[in-house]
């Protein structure tokens, strides 16, 4: 200890090696516990994920329609609380595109809009999932025969574009057979798409006006790269004939 000019003591601790030695071993007494304690908390939060991500699966995927409802509702639960992985989202539209049950995909589509308002990160994936998708051309017709006609139409498209055009659901109502021939698009971002999807029908016969209804009130309630295709009959393309009287 020495006294300084100002009459201030200058005090100087000397810590040995004794001390360092039994100051870590004091903190690895308490920081081993403490780290056991997170990691089994993160193992177990983790563990519970995957549990959670399991049953949803296993409920979409099940053959009963109301085990599916309960799984929907589950993974808009998950989606909003970001316990679904952006991976997953193009995984249960691909399923739901196919399934048996036609309202699995728009009960899909409603959960994932709906957690897309509370988590942007689903809304981003959202759309990226369907930008990279084949484009979902919802049919609209009066009978089974015009809808037979649309799909031997598309089976007539070269390989590249047959794969690019999907039809994932037919709505069938006999109140719009004189509608017009048209395919109508919801967002302002796919138009040159609906062009280009219109030009695969009018090269097979079958003449379609695009019509845009983005600026509607429940446009944005649509998918992105989804379409709808009226189609009322009249006249067959005369591809459809041919395949009628032969």
């Amino acid at each position: 200890m020495a006294i300084t000019g100002t009459g201030v003591r200058n005090v100087k601790f000397k810590i040995g090696a004794e001390w360092w030695d039994a100051f870590f071993k004091m903190l690895s007494i308490v920081l081993v516990p403490l780290t056991v304690a997170g990691m089994g908390w993160y193992w177990t939060r983790w563990q519970q994920n995957v549990n959670d991500l399991k049953s949803m699966i296993d409920l979409v995927t099940d053959k009963s329609p109301e085990k599916q409802k309960y799984g929907i509702a589950m993974f808009e639960y998950l989606a909003k609380n970001g316990k679904v992985p952006v991976e997953f989202l193009s995984a249960q539209i691909d399923y739901a595109t196919t399934a048996e049950n036609h309202e699995l995909l728009p009960m899909l589509e409603v959960a994932i809009q709906a957690a897309a308002k509370e988590n942007s990160d689903v809304a981003e994936a959202y759309r990226v999932a369907l930008e990279r998708r084949p484009a979902r051309v919802f049919i609209h017709v009066p009978n089974d025969d015009v809808y037979g006609c649309l799909v031997r139409l598309r089976e007539a498209f070269k390989d590249a574009d047959k794969a690019a055009v999907r039809f994932p659901a037919v709505r069938k109502y006999q109140g719009y057979a004189n509608s017009n021939q048209e395919l109508r698009f919801f967002h302002a971002e796919d138009e040159q798409r609906a062009k280009q999807i219109a030009t695969l029908f009018r090269t097979l016969g079958l003449e379609l006006s695009v019509k845009d209804i983005s600026r509607t009130s429940w446009a944005r309630t649509n998918a992105p790269n989804s379409y709808e295709l009226w189609f009322n009959g009249n006249p067959l393309p005369r591809i459809c004939q041919q395949a009628a009287s032969g």
